[in-house]
């Protein structure tokens, strides 16, 4: 398989030679166009033919996507949303926490007086502001796996006893955008989640031990949290985003320091930052009270009802994938030059509310032979000329992948067809659903401007 070793360079150098064909076109063209369902279109005589196809055959279905990456990045997704659409989804987090400074002391004779787990606010959300969320804490018994990528399917072993205080989930109704006041000061929007005296003690009893000598001796104390919630939630329910590099998020840790000469109130910081291991888990309970498309093409591949209606979500849940099966006729015709090629992809009316929108982004991703994903050429252009952005007066996206069709045309890449996912899907929380390419009206369609060249 042939392999461009400058996408940048070769997006440019096909940008400049598009427009030398266009000009050449104004002086020389006889301009033909006809619509077909397959290629099938007569050529006129003339060194250069321009047509224009908007007919050509597309094929997409939903499938469920495969994990994310969510360890890359600040922020980290916690919550649970009820979705009438897509069905329950739950996020929770891992993470490890890190000591602030090598041989580390909290004093000659500390007592514990609280502890706390801080978490700083994004701002982000998706669905109802005004629900209660129950958090529960969980102390790892492993430690994070020794890989540079940690995925939306990880797993890691934890105590079974909570370490919030009394050993009670914390009741929490997010505040993304309030700020809070701690100790007569006003800080940014964070959540607060009062942990247990057993956990706190912990830390006390650390104290000239070995554990905060360094790094790695921490963490084979304190191997990291499992902050997780309740899988009920009030009505549709939430979800998330914290920036957990934030010098906010931490665990506080409260104590006193008891002396010969004096009683001090102290607090120490154990923070959560760019070099600690962290990742969000999803968790999804099935499609059951999903809507019955997307359960029949996710659950039983019935891909024919993609005709019709697609869905995206982002957080790996699900994806559409496009095919376009009869291209390759057009590669058989002789010196093809692709002028441009859009995806006009149109949003099916009904399934957004405010508490729901749609996606503002979504990326077309090229398929391998192993059904891996790529970026394509025309991405890397910029996002003026790709697109993929949201139009809303039009309820559409539309992608311009030129390239694409080119490199396809030229044998550069099998036509394995493209995945449709949401644009930042690791921690982003959307959805959206499509047209399907079966429509009768505004369907999912590939309209292609070309030159045939004698």
């Amino acid at each position: 398989m042939k392999t461009i070793s400058n996408p940048r360079f070769y997006g440019v150098f096909f940008s400049l030679f598009s427009k030398v064909v266009l000009i050449l076109f104004t002086v020389f063209i006889i301009k033909g166009c006809e619509e077909s369902n397959e290629i099938g279109l007569e050529l006129i005589d003339s060194p250069v033919r321009m047509f224009s196809l908007d007919t050509l055959t597309v094929k997409a279905y939903t499938l469920a996507d495969d994990s994310v990456a969510t360890n890359f990045g600040s922020r980290n997704i916690l919550g649970v949303i009820d979705d009438p659409v897509f069905g329950k989804t739950r996020a929770s987090i891992y993470t490890e926490t890190r000591l602030p400074s090598n041989n580390l002391s909290l004093g000659e004779n500390p007592r514990l007086d609280s502890i706390f787990l801080v978490m700083y606010y994004t701002g982000s959300y998706y669905g109802m502001i005004e629900v209660f969320h129950d958090v529960k804490i969980y102390e790892l018994s492993e430690n994070f796996p020794p890989t540079d990528t940690l995925f939306s399917n990880i797993d890691i072993a934890h105590y079974p006893e909570l370490i919030n205080k009394n050993q009670e989930p914390f009741r929490l109704r997010p505040a993304p955008r309030d700020s809070v006041m701690v100790d007569t000061i006003m800080r940014p929007p964070h959540v607060r989640i009062p942990l247990s005296e057993a956990f706190g003690q912990k830390y006390i009893e650390a104290n000239g031990k070995p554990a905060f000598e360094n790094i790695p001796n921490y963490l084979e104390d304190f191997k990291g949290l499992f902050i997780t919630l309740n899988e009920n939630v009030d009505e549709l329910g939430s979800l998330y985003s914290f920036n957990m590099v934030n010098p906010l998020t931490t665990i506080e840790l409260y104590y006193t320091d008891i002396t010969e000469e004096d009683t001090l109130s102290r607090k120490q910081t154990f923070p959560i930052n760019e070099f600690s291991k962290r990742a969000t888990r999803i968790d999804h309970f099935g499609y059951d009270h999903a809507h019955e498309s997307l359960r029949r093409q996710v659950v039983e591949q019935e891909i024919s009802l993609g005709d019709s209606l697609l869905f995206v979500q982002s957080l790996g849940r699900v994806r559409a994938d496009v095919f376009f099966p009869y291209l390759d006729e057009l590669a058989e015709l002789p010196r093809v030059v692709i002028n441009k090629a859009e995806l006009v992809i149109p949003v099916q009316d009904g399934f957004s509310t405010e508490d729901l929108p749609e996606v503002n982004n979504l990326l077309l991703m090229r398929l391998d032979d192993d059904r891996d994903l790529h970026f394509i050429s025309d991405y890397y252009v910029g996002s003026g000329y790709y697109g993929g952005g949201l139009d809303q007066s039009k309820k559409q996206y539309v992608f311009n992948i030129s390239q694409y069709v080119q490199e396809l045309l030229d044998g550069y890449y099998p036509n394995n067809g493209l995945a449709l996912i949401v644009s930042g899907s690791s921690d982003n929380m959307s959805r959206v659903v499509l047209h399907g390419p079966g429509r009768k009206e505004n369907p999912m369609r590939l309209v292609i401007h070309y030159s045939v060249f004698d």
